[in-house]
This record gives C-alpha cells, sequence and structure tokens, in this order.
C-alpha cells in the first residue's frame, strides 16, 4: 500500500496531479524528442500532456495549441486546464476555439492567450487565411492522433506547424493509433514524431491503476417479422449479383458481401474505360446490390428504426439529384417497405435487451451510470422513448450538431450542458452516436452497451474506454446472431490484435535518441508525499523499483465473455489472492515475442546499435546578392530556357524558377481543402478574399475555376456548363477550367461522347483551356508552377513590349499590374531584359509577337476585355438595392455608362422598365451618398 503522492510544478496548481511513474516516465520522453504516446483508454494521457505543456511553457515561453477533434473534447480539455495550470497573465490566457465563433473574434483571442485549445479545422483555416501565427508556438498537442492521416485537418496542422513554427515540439496522444504498420507509419510522419511512447494496461507500472473491464458478449435472436422483411430483398439481392456473375464482373460465389460487390465495381469502371456497352447497365445494377446489402443488414442487425433512417437518407439522395438512389426507392418493393417501417413498431430484441441491461445495472446499483452507443439517431431516439417510459431511469440524447432526416440535432452548447448533466448525476443514461466516443471523461460510468459491434479496431477501443475510467466496469456487446455483427466482432478483435504488434514494429524501427537525459528533463517537476517533496525522476526510480516483482503477474485487464459464461478470473481478485499462482519467471516468458535469447547464439558478436539517419539538405544563402539582379538574372535564364525548349527535348524548360516568389490569391471557400494548406507549406503567398468568379487568381491575368470530377459531370447535366464557362472568360485575359480527381469517363448518367463533346466545346469553340489533376496535392503543384512562369515570364519582357501589352492608354492607366508583378520591381536592368526578349522573338515566337504588336486592333483580347468591363458594369449595378440582372442590364442599355447614370434624375430613372419612383429615389440615394 503506497501513501497518495502530487506532483509539485512551478505552472501547475497544487495537488491537481497525481504523481505515477509511468505518467512521469512518459512526460520526459515527450520533453525529449516529438512523441507519440500510445497508452490504454482511462490512464491518464490527459495529465501527461498538462505537465508537457506546464514545462514547455516554464522552459521555452511562447504558446501551447492543443487539438482535440470534437467540440464536446475542446471544451472539456479548456476546463480542465483552466483547473490545473497557474495562469501567469489574464483569464484571457487560456482560450477554447471552435468553429461557431466568427475568425475576426477567434483573431483576438488567439492574440491574447497563452494557451489555445481548437478543432483542427479551425486552425488550418486560420492559418491559411492568415489571421494566426504559429511561429511562436512552442508545443503542439494532437490529442486523438489517430485522426492525423490523409487529408484529415489534424494532419493538416501538423504539416503547418512543423513548416512556420520557431521551435516546434509535437506531442501526439491516443489510444489506438491504427492496426498496421503503414497506419501507424503514417501518424508519426505526417507529425514529425520521433518516437513512440507505448505501454499496455498490463504494465507493472501501470496495473495499480488500471480498473477492471469486463467485456461480455451477448447474442440475440432475429425476430421472425424481421426476416419476413428481409426475404424477398435477399432474393432480390441474389438475382443482381448473379447478373453480374454471369456478365464476368462478380467472380466471387456463395452470399455477397461489401467487400466483394468493392471489388465488382472496379471491374466493372475499368469496362466502362474500355467501352463495354455493357458496363453502364451492370454499374447500376452493382449499385443497387450495395444497397440492398445495406438494408438488409440494418434489418436483421439493428432493427426497424435504422432500417427506416437509412430509406430515408436513400430517398432525400434521390431528391437532391442522385437517379441511383431514386430508381433504388422508387420500386415498389422499396415503396411498400418503407411504409411499412414507418408504421411497424421496433421489432428488434436488441432494444429490449439494451433498456433491460441499464435498468438491471441501476436496480442493483441506483448511483451507477450508463453509456449506450447506437450508429443511428432513430435507434438513439427508440431508445430513449423506451427509458423514458420505464419511469426508472433518466436519459439524456447526445448526437451531433446536423440536423437532418427529420432529426435535429444539438449545439455545442447543449452538447456540453448535456455531457454536465450526465457527470453531475442529474441524468444517469447517456445515448449517443459515434460523436460521444472519443475522449470524453465521464469517471462514474460503470456500465457501456454498443447496441451493434462495429469493425473498426479504433471505434470498439474508444468506445469501451468511456468505463473503467475510475474503478472497475462492464461492456456489453450486442450481437445479433447470423448476420454481419459476427462478422464485425470477429474483425475488430483481430485487428486490435494487429495493431498492438504493429505500434510494436514502429517503435522498434524508430529506437530512441542516445543524448536522453532524464533527470535533466525532469528537474523542474517535484513530488511531494505524505508532507515530504523529493524529485520526480527518484520517485520514479522508487516506483519502479517498489513494482519490480511484480512483472510476472500481467494478468489482461480486459476479460471477454460470452453471456451465461462465467470470466476465467475476478477482475476484483488483488494481488494477495493471486499468490500460490504465480508462474515461473523463465527469461523466455519475459522476452517480447520474436526475440531470440543470448544462449541462442553459438558465439558472443558486438551489439549493434540503432541510429537515426537524417537527411541533410545544402542550404544557399542568397542574401548576399543584390536581390533585383538575382531576380532579373532568373527571368532571363527563364526566357532563354523557353527558346531552348522549342527546338530540344527539355523535361523541365523553366527549372531555374524554384526560387521566384509567387503569390495565389484563393477564394475563402477553399480554405475546408488541402490545397491551401499545400500552397502555404511551399512558400506561397497566400491571400484569401472573396473573388466572384474562379477560385484561384494569379495576378490580374490568370484566374481558375476548380471543378471536382462530379461537379464537372454536374453542370453538364443541369446545363450550367456553357453559362459559367463564358462568365470565366469574361473574367480575365488567361482564364482556365481545371478538372480535379480521376475517373472523368467513368461517371455513371452520362455518356462518354457526351463528356468529350462538353471538352471539345470549351477547348475549341470557346478557346478555354482544361487542365485535368489527379487530387488535390497535384492542383497545388500545378498552380505553384503556373505562378512562378506566369511572374518568370513578365520579367523577361522589355518595358516596350509591356506596355505594348496593355491595349491602349486607357487600359494602361487604369491596369498597372505589369509594373506590380515584375519580380524586385520594375527597375530591372534594361539591356538584360532586351535581350531576353530579342532571344524570344529570335527563336521562331514571332507569330505570338505579332498579337501583341496588333493589339490595338479588334482580336479576342480586345473583344475579352471589353466583355469584362461589360461585365463588371453589371456587377456594380446589380449590388444597387432592388436591381437584379434583368433591370441592371436595362438600366446600362439606356444611360450607356454609369457616369450617365450618376447624373440622372428621378423621372430618368422611373423611365426604365421595372424601376419606380420609390427605387428610383433608393438608388440616387446610394449613388450620391
Amino acid at each position: 500500500m503506497f501513501m497518495a503522492a502530487f506532483i509539485e510544478h512551478p505552472r501547475l496548481t497544487a495537488e491537481s496531479v497525481e504523481a505515477r511513474a509511468y505518467q512521469i516516465e512518459a512526460v520526459a520522453d515527450c520533453l525529449g524528442a516529438p512523441t507519440l504516446l500510445v497508452l490504454p483508454t482511462a490512464l491518464g494521457k490527459t495529465p501527461i500532456e498538462w505537465m508537457v505543456i506546464a514545462e514547455r511553457l516554464h522552459t521555452v515561453g511562447g504558446r501551447a495549441l492543443i487539438i482535440a477533434p470534437t467540440n464536446a473534447l475542446v471544451n472539456q480539455h479548456f476546463v480542465d486546464l483552466k483547473a490545473v495550470i497557474k495562469k501567469q497573465k489574464s483569464d484571457d490566457s487560456i482560450v477554447s476555439i471552435t468553429g461557431s465563433i466568427d475568425w475576426r473574434k477567434r483573431q483576438k483571442r488567439w492574440a491574447l492567450a497563452e494557451i489555445i485549445v481548437a478543432t483542427p479545422h479551425v486552425i488550418r483555416n486560420d492559418v491559411n487565411r492568415g489571421s494566426i501565427d504559429l511561429s511562436d508556438v512552442t508545443i503542439l498537442v494532437a490529442d486523438e492522433a489517430h485522426h492525423s492521416t490523409g487529408k484529415h485537418s489534424s494532419a493538416e496542422v501538423g504539416d503547418l506547424y512543423l513548416q512556420f513554427a520557431d521551435n516546434p515540439l509535437i506531442m501526439g496522444a491516443t489510444a489506438s493509433p491504427g492496426s498496421t504498420r503503414e497506419q501507424v507509419e503514417e501518424v508519426c510522419n505526417r507529425l514529425g514524431l520521433k518516437r513512440i511512447h507505448s505501454r499496455s494496461a498490463e504494465n507493472a507500472l501501470l496495473s495499480p491503476y488500471a480498473a477492471g473491464l469486463q467485456v461480455n458478449e451477448v447474442f440475440v435472436d432475429v425476430d421472425d417479422g424481421l426476416k419476413l422483411m428481409a426475404a424477398p430483398l435477399q432474393m432480390w439481392l441474389e438475382h443482381l449479383v448473379d447478373q453480374l456473375r454471369r456478365l464476368g464482373y462478380h467472380v466471387h460465389s456463395g452470399r455477397a458481401t461489401s467487400s466483394q460487390l468493392n471489388e465488382t465495381r472496379g471491374r466493372i469502371q475499368g469496362a466502362i474505360v474500355k467501352g463495354e456497352g455493357l458496363a453502364y447497365n451492370a454499374a447500376r445494377q452493382c449499385a443497387q446490390a450495395q444497397r440492398l446489402l445495406n438494408l438488409i443488414g440494418y434489418l436483421l442487425s439493428q432493427g426497424v428504426a435504422a432500417s427506416r433512417e437509412y430509406l430515408s437518407r436513400v430517398k432525400n439522395s434521390g431528391e437532391n439529384g442522385d437517379k441511383g438512389a431514386s430508381a433504388f426507392f422508387n420500386d415498389s418493393r422499396i415503396t411498400q417497405l418503407f411504409e411499412n417501417l414507418k408504421e411497424s413498431p421496433e421489432l428488434h430484441e436488441k432494444v429490449g435487451k439494451t433498456v433491460n441491461l441499464v435498468l438491471d445495472q441501476l436496480e442493483s446499483d441506483p448511483e451507477s451510470r450508463a453509456i449506450i452507443f447506437a450508429h443511428f439517431r432513430d435507434t438513439v431516439d427508440e431508445i430513449v422513448r423506451r427509458l423514458e417510459e420505464s419511469g426508472r431511469a433518466k436519459p439524456e440524447r447526445f448526437v451531433g450538431q446536423t440536423s437532418r432526416d427529420g432529426s435535429t440535432g444539438m449545439t455545442q452548447k447543449a452538447q456540453i450542458e448535456g455531457l454536465q448533466r450526465f457527470r453531475e448525476g442529474k441524468c444517469n443514461v447517456l445515448v449517443a452516436t459515434s460523436v460521444g466516443e472519443e475522449g470524453l471523461d465521464v469517471p462514474k460510468a460503470d456500465l457501456v452497451v454498443f447496441y451493434e459491434p462495429v469493425g473498426s479496431e479504433i471505434r470498439t477501443i474508444q468506445r469501451r474506454g468511456r468505463t473503467g475510467r475510475h474503478r472497475a466496469g462492464t461492456v456489453h456487446v450486442l450481437i445479433a446472431r447470423d448476420t454481419r455483427d459476427e462478422g464485425a466482432r470477429a474483425s475488430a478483435l483481430f485487428r486490435e490484435k494487429r495493431m498492438k504488434q504493429a505500434i510494436d514494429k514502429v517503435r522498434r524501427k524508430m529506437g530512441r535518441p542516445a543524448d536522453d537525459n532524464p533527470v535533466e528533463l525532469l528537474k523542474s517537476f517535484k513530488v511531494r508525499q505524505n508532507g515530504i517533496i523529493g524529485s520526480a525522476h527518484a520517485f520514479m526510480m522508487s516506483e519502479m523499483e517498489r513494482l519490480a516483482p511484480e512483472l510476472g503477474e500481467q494478468t489482461s485487464r480486459v476479460i471477454t465473455t460470452v453471456e451465461g459464461q462465467l470470466p476465467d478470473s475476478n477482475i476484483n481478485e488483488t494481488n494477495d489472492d493471486k499468490k500460490g499462482k504465480k508462474y515461473q519467471n523463465v527469461p523466455s516468458r519475459l522476452r517480447p515475442r520474436g526475440q531470440t535469447g543470448l544462449d541462442s547464439f553459438p558465439s558472443s558478436a558486438p551489439t549493434p546499435t540503432i541510429k537515426d539517419e537524417q537527411e541533410s539538405a545544402d542550404n544557399i544563402d542568397d542574401q548576399d546578392l543584390d536581390l533585383n539582379e538575382n531576380l532579373a538574372k532568373m527571368a532571363v535564364r527563364a526566357a532563354e530556357d523557353i527558346v531552348q525548349a522549342l527546338t530540344t527535348d527539355a523535361v523541365d524548360p523553366l527549372a531555374h524558377e524554384a526560387d521566384i516568389p509567387c503569390r495565389i490569391v484563393i477564394d475563402h471557400r477553399e480554405l475546408n481543402t488541402s490545397i491551401a494548406a499545400t500552397l502555404r507549406l511551399q512558400g506561397v503567398d497566400v491571400d484569401v478574399k472573396t473573388l466572384a468568379i474562379g477560385d484561384f487568381q494569379i495576378g490580374d491575368r490568370v484566374v481558375v475555376e476548380r471543378k471536382r470530377v462530379r461537379d464537372f459531370v454536374d453542370s453538364l447535366l443541369d446545363g450550367r456548363l456553357l453559362e459559367q464557362a463564358h462568365r470565366l472568360i469574361g473574367a480575365a485575359p488567361r482564364p482556365l477550367l481545371l478538372i480535379e480527381g480521376g475517373g472523368l469517363f467513368t461517371q455513371r448518367a452520362v455518356h462518354n461522347n457526351a463528356l468529350m463533346g462538353a471538352l471539345a466545346t470549351l477547348t475549341i469553340d470557346l478557346g478555354l483551356p482544361v487542365v485535368t489533376t489527379r487530387d488535390g496535392e497535384e492542383t497545388a503543384r500545378f498552380l505553384i508552377i503556373a505562378a512562378r512562369r506566369e511572374q518568370a515570364l513578365l520579367g523577361a519582357l522589355t518595358k516596350e513590349a509591356r506596355e505594348r501589352m496593355k491595349f491602349g492608354d486607357e487600359i494602361k492607366q487604369s491596369n498597372p499590374w505589369f509594373e506590380n508583378q515584375i519580380p524586385g520591381g520594375s527597375g530591372l536592368d534594361e539591356k538584360t531584359t532586351i535581350d531576353a526578349a530579342e532571344s524570344v522573338i529570335d527563336s521562331g515566337l514571332q507569330t505570338d509577337q505579332k498579337v501583341i504588336l496588333d493589339a490595338s486592333k479588334e482580336g479576342i483580347l480586345d473583344h475579352r476585355d471589353k466583355q469584362q468591363k461589360q461585365t463588371n458594369k453589371l456587377y456594380l449595378l446589380e449590388s444597387l438595392p432592388n436591381i437584379g440582372p434583368t433591370t441592371a442590364k436595362r438600366l446600362l442599355d439606356h444611360f450607356k455608362s454609369i457616369e450617365a447614370l450618376t447624373q440622372a434624375d428621378e423621372t430618368e430613372l422611373c423611365q426604365v422598365t421595372g424601376i419606380g419612383p420609390a427605387s428610383a429615389r433608393t438608388i440616387l440615394e446610394v449613388l450620391r451618398g
């Protein structure tokens, strides 16, 4: 038995953090290098985060940033930090930032704060907007770090932080980083983590603090009424799969599964690319088969409420333009089933079983609390209704913020208030969707019920971790017999087992830095125990020595049983009760699996050391060179390389342009994509504005409209494509349409010939360049290259050529863009720029130069410029009160110019159709101020 001990630190409040050896050990690792902290749920990752933040602010200063995936988790961190961190500034030094706060207010909060807790997408958007600066953030904590993969905003915040922070240190914390080595490595790579600190609940240092957790698998029989509803759907599914099998697309025998249908869909898409006529109908059949498989699964494994909600979503998708969903829902079999489901009570035994499990728990311990997880909101609502009818439970509904399909979402404030009522005991049952799975600390949740098993090991661990946090807990997993529930449960168990192996492999591969000095890293931490203050490092070493005899007693924290069976061991059994059961500690048992003992080798050999290999890059210091001269030389080289590229096979004729600084304007709606973050990471000056037309603007000449493949097809089908193209052409001298994504010619509901015809119209008839990219990263690379080439070419033109390109004195006076866009200013050496331009002309570009010299004639550039002016005038008039597009055109046709309109009186305005006396007075008041 050991006395309670507490951490003391200059930035931590007294007795706010209990001293635990494994947490102190983790703090030393996290301070020594960027670290991924992997600990089981409920064993104190958050106090480790507090200690790392406190020490970093104490020794280095700056700001601390914590990112968490949900608003509820952000609020939990915010409340905890205000209680445990000593404030050295005002009360505004610890703040929370979410998307519900206007970005201008977020900017003010950031400026005053020392510790910021935020959702990651908010930080990503504000950094890309330029409203916050990460340079002085000295510690970034990524809570629930398993999200930091792919295009998730957590991963992008990690990229941005490593790019802009002056003194970065990152700590990632999670209980479940992924089930494969590739997933774990991706998390580490995206956050720049150099080591993994991983401990299991069975570890000797952790076991005294690990509450027991019993997982009980409860098998439930499917109601005959649900089987009767599913039978015709199963026959329909088998018929569709048989047709796909006869066409050669579905190669599997037996009952179809989701993974098999995904594989079939891939074969069909390949056939569409090859031009096989039957593939289009096969694609529709495959989509219907997937919907049927989902519906059958929901009927048998979840019940009436879940199936009804699924069909409501399909119906809404059809009403929003999804022709496949519309055809599926409008089938008489589905329509009749939907009507039956709306009138039917809940038939699945899972609902009744869930209610009984909760009521039994409350009867045995009226002070206990329970959490129920269900996938669908309708299921949540049904369970809440049943519990309320029982009169013995006080349930609380906990769902996401979005309102859809007649289901009202919960605001951020409502979520926080609901959790607080649950913590305070005002309600004793929390019925939640996936929004309640991660990170939430509910100390007295004694029971967790999975309405359905989930195939993801991450979600399984997170759900299970809501109980057994401070005392022993029980988890019931409801499994419908002979349904996909059984496969999902087996998949989660297998992936969880594989996750431990993956973490171990990556951890060994990374190794440990050789210069670790825990004593130095922990010197600011003290431990107070029984009135005596000592160093945290000494406390940690003494705890390791005290618990060393228990190294062989690694009993599993999680005990799994099937309903009706007794567990193999008692989760409340003490160490004293286990004496006599202890097995012999032979060396082979203490070694990790796969490790070979020294006695297996015939001769000794020096132990190999692990060295971290780091790539070194040569940094070229150009600060001593004159900036204008340097940029001028790069521009001249760029022009010379273009000339040479006309007669050679050069891969990148502008290879020297990479150092030219560039600026790209992006529309504010593009902040939610990964493109803005990628541009900033590549050193591009990103300016966020509201663009009337297009998504990106390069200088004043180039406007780029980005469309995803699906958006492009939708624009073609609803007739908006040509109208949008004409507006884009009129918006800039150099417009460009960029189509992002793959599978353009494999889209459903449109033939390849229609797509090719649209592309031919855009490029040949309208003269609009069209570029395709694979994804957002490739789009960003293209924009960077386009911006640098634009500036490099303009830098190589002579002053006379630039003046000729202004198309007349009027444009020259109103558009000083060319002088502003020259890298280094307009004072480039005259001789170098003349030589560069002459080399361009001598190399065979006389035709292009002739267009510039003849620009005074009525040509396509003049036409575009006049069209742009006309469009701008119309936009200006449409901004007036009560003036729409039609009235704006009538005003411009009548008065010919904006100037004439401002000089008109009320009588003249009333002569225009659609303008009355009241409207005329309002217009004149606005124009004349």
